[in-house]
């Protein structure tokens, strides 16, 4: 009879990064989308792409899907940017903190660049609630998951290289 045990290769924490990140922006980019049908937000995903000239396709189901794909490339950069820089901050403030600031800088950044699209003052109110809650979440789940994979692995020892060295 055979003991070996079934080991799986350790996950560097850039590939965990990484499908956090995938699973974020599809997670948080189809919940954005569900709210805009539903009326809670006047903007869905698609705002994203509004400062393009894409055609009047962006408008639709296909452009709302199409900033679903947006958002979740975003957020696997997003993920793999705070595994590399900001892994050590643990907790939800961080998140609330990378949630707001990306809400600024796609909402203000997108309004500032594209005379087409509305600035955040010129929106509703169930709109700017919805939004900032929406990218709060998204923003602690990948702070949150990131910075708990980044002290698992520092935990148990993953990806850390032997040390040869007598120093």
């Amino acid at each position: 009879m055979n003991n070996h045990k079934n080991q799986s290769k350790p996950t560097s924490l850039a590939k965990k990064a990484i499908q956090i990140g995938l699973f974020a922006g599809l997670f948080w980019g189809l919940v954005w989308y569900f709210f805009h049908i539903f009326s809670f937000t006047n903007v869905g995903p698609n705002h994203l792409l509004m400062p393009f000239a894409l055609g009047k396709w962006k408008e639709g189901v296909w452009g709302n899907l199409s900033g679903v794909i947006v958002m979740t490339i975003l957020s696997i950069l997003l993920a793999i940017l705070y595994g590399a820089f900001f892994k050590k901050f643990q907790g939800v403030i961080p998140g609330v903190i990378q949630g707001l600031i990306l809400w600024s800088i796609l909402f203000f950044g997108i309004g500032f660049l594209s005379p087409v699209v509305d600035m955040p003052f010129e929106l509703s109110r169930a709109t700017l609630v919805t939004t900032i809650c929406i990218f709060i979440l998204h923003g602690v789940f990948i702070a949150y998951s990131v910075s708990f994979e980044a002290s698992e692995q520092k935990l148990t020892g993953v990806g850390k290289e032997a040390n040869y060295s007598n120093k």
